[in-house]
């Protein structure tokens, strides 16, 4: 028999009948909750309809002990506008080894944030709407705890017309027609392939601002100033687009069958042409709009033959069998070296190519979304076999000069040092304990990035190692291994990205790239605006302008890139995320409104970086961010 919850606390929220409607600041429905309450229980479960016509982001948040702090771990969920559905969080996702959950029927992107929930001190939990641009009204009921996963059987075809556009209203720029969707592309074509047919390639790096040629891209250090070079012997700073390929896949059903739009809609105008046609008119799109770089996750065959400097996403970073914490694998295992040499391999193939700048061995990696982790920690508690214990052990026994000194230290009796990995799911130590652990997780990181960098570089000694993406610094043991990178890479969705590369250089000092911004909006047919909003297009131009622009400025920064090209589908992608993030829209139609500013701020960029000019000046109207 299910539990039910009743009786919530209300803040920054009222109830009308079956209705809460939010205030603009945010608020949420809070249940105490004992940890004993969840035995023989595996779903928390709560039935909730958007009432709006944007989607919502309701964060399922758990406090240990008492909720005069933040909570300890939250799980955001997406949920599309109009629809009547399930949340179902599985109980398992306490643990916190689980970073993104599985879609589900009207749910968009699921991801676990915080640290992993000690059931015996769990006191409560809530269900929390953050900021919005507008009060948001949802009915919510039917809280409960259930063994059983609940069956959902929701038709969503209807959400979307044959282009992929949203049928619940109608916006400047939506295409009437696939008739009108094939003239536009026609012309679009035609228009491209007469530009082309005059332009003359290069490496786009600034003209006057000269150095030593060597063939490859390259770093260069002119005063305080760091430059990328060009293998011709140009200064170049990299203003990049994710994601430059023609797909959006989405899912319109519950059994995995997907469609994916935008090729359906080339396919339409040039049958058999159409990669070719996407081809013509995305080189012309991005040499209109100073795109010096083809980013993270474009397709490879179009970077390649493109004549556009470009980036490589590494594909498969190594693991091992058994991981310390999530996917942060045993570094100090033979089986980490052997993959890590079978991972390098893929770049043999890019060895003599000049336009590649270089390459990102990994993006975002799942451990490292956890403020303050220290993985020495999760190593302690750790019940596998795994190689790094023998090395953490090696490596308490050079700090201190006996077990009996390490136990009156650590507060524990362990009688051999494997004892120490015996001490339970949530190991009590000392403080003193927690530093030594905090300083083993840095040889951990250290390691996690030498191993494959090393062997990268062996494969391919010409081209740059540009870092990892962080997407943030959740802890100063992230600055671990850095001297392995050429270029120490994060993701910034803030508005602008100086204080961030500011904080990075100060700890490594060397050149930072920024692999990831956007700027969303919900005015044009999607229902959130990603990471960061803004109120409209105009808004989203304006942004992106400013971005780039105080980017271009930093002495220490060598490159922004956009994320990305297509906007997401209505329904979401793979895993649910729905944003207003592109330069073109389903249709394959232009934010002119975008791109004219990132086309001006491009074309300023070289003037910018020499200090010559500065960055534009202008009132920017940013809204709460939709996103999960």
């Amino acid at each position: 028999m299910d539990y039910q919850f009743r009786n919530p606390r209300l803040q920054g929220c009222r109830q009308e009948e079956s209705i809460f409607r939010f205030n603009e600041e945010g608020g949420g429905l809070y249940y105490s909750l004992d940890g004993a309450r969840l035995d023989g229980y595996t779903y928390l479960l709560a039935d909730v309809e958007n009432k709006e016509d944007y989607s919502v982001c309701l964060n399922m948040s758990f406090w240990e002990e008492h909720t005069d702090k933040s909570c300890d771990l939250f799980i955001a969920v997406g949920v599309l506008p109009r629809i009547a559905t399930t949340i179902c969080v599985p109980l398992q996702f306490l643990d916190g080894q689980t970073l993104f959950g599985p879609r589900q029927p009207g749910i968009l992107k699921t991801v676990v944030k915080g640290n992993r929930i000690n059931h015996e001190r769990l006191a409560a939990f809530g269900i929390v709407l953050p900021p919005s641009h507008a009060q948001t009204a949802l009915a919510i009921s039917n809280v409960r705890l259930s063994k059983e996963k609940p069956l959902l059987d929701l038709d969503l075809t209807s959400l979307t017309d044959e282009l992929g556009q949203y049928t619940g209203r109608d916006w400047q720029g939506k295409t009437a027609s696939p008739e009108a969707s094939n003239r536009y592309l026609a012309e679009l074509r035609e228009e491209a392939r007469q530009f082309l047919k005059s332009h003359e390639d290069g490496y786009y790096g600034a003209e006057d601002i000269k150095f030593e040629s060597t063939g490859y891209f390259r770093l260069e250090q002119e005063g305080e100033r760091q430059w990328l070079v060009t293998p011709d012997g140009h200064g170049f700073f990299s203003s990049g687009l994710d994601c430059v390929h023609p797909h959006s896949w989405e899912p319109v059903d519950n059994v995995g069958i997907k469609r994916d739009f935008p090729v359906d809609n080339l396919k339409r105008a040039f049958g058999d042409e159409w990669f070719e046609a996407w081809n013509e008119i995305t080189k012309y799109r991005l040499i209109q709009w100073g795109i010096n770089t083809i980013a993270a996750w474009s397709d490879m065959a179009f970077a390649r033959s493109s004549k556009i400097p470009y980036v490589a996403m590494l594909k498969d970073y190594p693991t091992t069998t058994a991981a310390i914490y999530r996917d942060f694998p045993d570094v100090f295992s033979e089986e980490y070296a052997q993959r890590s040499r079978e991972y390098a391999e893929q770049l043999l193939e890019y060895q003599e190519d000049s336009y590649l700048i270089g390459y990102f061995m990994s993006n975002e990696p799942n451990w490292a979304f956890v403020n303050h982790l220290n993985l020495g920690y999760e190593l302690l508690r750790s019940s596998g076999e795994l190689a790094s214990k023998k090395v953490m052990i090696q490596f308490l026994k050079e700090r201190y000069a006996d077990l009996a000194e390490l136990n009156r230290s650590w507060g524990t009796a362990a009688s051999t040092y494997e004892e120490l990995f015996e001490l339970g799911e949530f190991p009590e130590v000392s403080e003193a304990a927690m530093a030594d652990l905090a300083a083993f997780s840095r040889v951990l990181i250290s390691e996690y990035i030498r191993v494959p960098s090393q062997a990268l570089k062996q494969a391919d000694p010409h081209h740059l190692n540009l870092g990892i993406r962080y997407a943030y610094i959740s802890s100063p043991e992230l600055y671990s291994g850095s001297e392995y990178f050429d270029i120490f890479s994060i993701n910034c969705y803030e508005k602008e990205c100086n204080a961030a590369v500011e904080e990075v250089y100060a700890n490594v000092r060397m050149p930072v790239m920024v692999g990831e911004f956007h700027f969303g909006s919900i005015d044009r047919g999607l229902p959130a605006t990603g990471i960061r909003g803004a109120r409209d297009q105009e808004n989203r131009g304006k942004a992106v302008r400013h971005y780039v622009e105080q980017a271009a400025a930093l002495p220490y920064c060598l490159g922004v890139h956009h994320f990305q090209l297509n906007d997401q589908p209505y329904l979401g992608r793979f895993d649910g995320e729905n944003y207003n993030i592109g330069l073109v829209d389903v249709c394959n139609r232009e934010y002119v409104e975008v791109t004219g500013p990132l086309a001006e701020a491009n074309k300023r960029l070289y003037l910018l970086r020499q200090g010559i000019e500065k960055p534009i000046s202008e009132t920017i109207d940013y809204i709460p961010a939709i996103f999960y």
